[in-house]
């Protein structure tokens, strides 16, 4: 024998993502998914001058472009 309960969930959906380094807003296309962006998480360690501290940011893909332009070994 199966018996069932109902429950309801709260589930987070993202309402805006906007990119950190232009200000722009990460748009949705027509079936309401995000436009390609990197989301970067950092929590840093005991050794770090910022020991304990997390930044979390969002960059779109212009602005990661631009940023990887910089690098002396390209990913």
């Amino acid at each position: 024998m199966i018996i069932k309960n109902k429950e309801l969930s709260e589930v987070e959906i993202t309402e805006k993502v906007i990119c950190n380094c232009c200000g722009e807003e990460i748009k949705k296309n027509a079936h309401g998914y995000l436009q390609d962006y990197i989301h970067i998480e950092k929590k840093w360690g005991y050794t770090s001058e910022n020991d304990g501290k997390e930044d979390l940011f969002d960059v779109c893909e212009k602005c990661w472009f631009d940023i990887t332009k910089k690098f002396k070994y390209k990913p």
